[in-house]
């Protein structure tokens, strides 16, 4: 599959393709399932969305608190969808329930708007980043993750609970590096070391480490692991100075 791009043209073929799907695998259940009122609400999302895209490209620029609340509830529905999905056909369409997640939030993102929603935005990259090899899509991947980064509302970027590994602001700067160096770009991986030192200081010394130790495990070039060597000699002297 191709690297989402925020389009509206896309989310609204994501958004048709998955609610036919949905549709044809339970059909006579479709009033009571719930599939109906999902039709309904996303036909009128889009409508929002393309009034919002239509005031952009007149330079009248929407709010950004509108594209923000539009954003939030486009991105509700889509869990919405992914939930009648599992429940009609388990484990069916997961690609396409991920690109769709991630389209709305370049959709935010490139229009102004912040995403206060973020779990199930780091589970979709997740879950495309899985599927990549090739290292130019795993470079378009990590821009991606770049625009949303810089969308993340300031509430869940002040990362004020780190006392949770898993919360999904850590998450997703630590995958940003790890598709930044698949890539092989070395550009990118010192753009993500830059963000991974800057905003979780507390994961360097153990994320370089690791990172070394796949250097030698993946045989990865030598102008990553350059790279690597560089950031793994500093945040280990740092440490041992304190």
């Amino acid at each position: 599959m191709d690297i989402p791009g925020g389009q509206l043209d896309n989310i609204r073929h994501l958004i048709s393709e998955t609610l036919d799907a949905c549709n044809s695998t339970a059909p006579a259940a479709t009033e009571q399932s719930g599939a109906a009122e999902l039709v309904q609400a996303f036909g009128q999302l889009v409508e929002v969305m393309q009034r919002l895209d239509a005031d952009h490209a007149a330079a009248d620029r929407a709010a950004g608190t509108d594209v923000t609340e539009i954003g939030e509830y486009a991105l509700r529905l889509a869990e919405g969808l992914s939930a009648e999905i599992e429940q009609h056909q388990p484990g069916g369409l997961k690609m396409e329930q991920a690109a769709l997640i991630i389209d709305i939030a370049l959709w935010v993102a490139q229009r102004g708007g912040l995403i206060d929603t973020l779990e199930p935005v780091v589970d979709a990259l997740a879950r495309y980043a899985n599927t990549i090899r090739d290292p130019d899509k795993l470079e378009a991947l990590s821009g991606v993750i770049g625009q949303i980064i810089a969308a993340v509302s300031p509430v869940i970027s002040q990362d004020l609970e780190k006392i949770n590994p898993g919360r999904p602001w850590r998450v997703l700067l630590l995958n940003q590096s790890i598709i930044a160096t698949r890539s092989h770009n070395t550009a990118l991986m010192e753009q993500a070391f830059a963000q991974l030192t800057s905003k979780l200081p507390e994961d360097a010394r153990q994320f370089f480490t690791e990172g070394i130790q796949q250097m030698d495990a993946l045989d990865y070039p030598e102008s990553v692991r350059k790279v690597m060597e560089k950031y793994h000699r500093q945040w280990s002297m740092d440490r041992s100075l304190h």
